[in-house]
């Protein structure tokens, strides 16, 4: 049904906290945060309303936040989801053409000692909104060896995030990006997830540019610094979500009626 049954002139007001039910803490008597909070306007509002589960798309299936909101914004992510990467790309202020492809993306930290790739730490810094716009421009425009056609555009989203973007001939969205998803794993090197030919050109593309990017933030000064401070180095830009635009109604021409929405996060945005 979407929303279509908001009758016209009828206003509605929806808030929605994305993670609010957590997960029990042993230091709060196995209560969740939310448990053991003293929250009396939310708690008006639930005994006012209508509680319970729901999944957002289907029974069984685990929905990160990307998925989720399409979903409960009348989206089907059957349909309109081509990966993360995309949403929190043009979320962060990047504007994508069709054929170019785009990641989420971890400013972390890279363990080479040894000539070892091993992923120390997937967040070098939270508190990262000085240096983060810093090396996002860095790094805009790299070369890729290789691939003199293709061009890379980063743009810094919050903490150790930010969005990257693509641009060239050919260019597949089906690949796996090169994130171990934990700390203490090797960095993974991209691979196509068909047997195309401009899936496995991407791939090789991915890599070599994760490479490119390490060594040019290896011993960029603001690396420098944070080891004589003793800090972690933000020498490795993890790709992950490796994601295509693609042709979403609008809100209005889904549902009929007119929105406006406020969110903190690029990939809500």
């Amino acid at each position: 049904l979407g929303y279509r049954w908001i009758e016209p002139g009828i206003k509605v007001l929806w808030v929605l906290i994305d993670g609010v039910g957590d997960v029990s803490v042993p230091g709060l008597g196995r209560k969740t945060p939310l448990q053991k909070a003293r929250m009396r306007a939310c708690d008006a509002v639930a005994r006012s309303g209508v509680s319970g589960l729901m999944d957002p798309v289907q029974a069984g299936l685990a929905c990160g936040s990307d998925t989720a909101h399409l979903s409960m914004f009348g989206y089907d992510p059957r349909r309109y989801y081509r990966g993360r990467g995309a949403f929190e790309t043009m979320g962060a202020g990047l504007e994508m053409l069709p054929g170019d492809i785009a990641f989420k993306c971890n400013f972390a930290t890279l363990d080479r000692s040894d000539g070892a790739k091993m992923v120390a730490s997937r967040r070098a810094d939270r508190q990262f909104e000085h240096e983060g716009p810093i090396l996002c421009a860095l790094l805009t425009g790299i070369e890729i060896p290789g691939f003199p056609e293709y061009t890379v555009t980063l743009k810094y989203a919050t903490e150790h995030r930010c969005g990257l973007r693509v641009r060239g001939p050919g260019l597949s969205d089906n690949i796996k990006g090169t994130d171990p998803l934990k700390d203490k794993l090797p960095l993974c090197s991209s691979q196509p997830l068909d047997d195309s030919q401009e899936a496995l050109m991407t791939s090789c593309l991915i890599n070599q540019l994760s490479t490119s990017m390490t060594e040019l933030l290896e011993n960029h000064p603001i690396n420098i610094q944070r080891r004589k401070e003793g800090k972690a180095v933000a020498n490795v830009v993890l790709l992950r979500g490796c994601g295509a635009r693609v042709r979403v109604p609008t809100f209005r021409e889904q549902h009929g009626i007119p929105m406006f929405m406020i969110a903190p996060t690029c990939l809500i945005r």
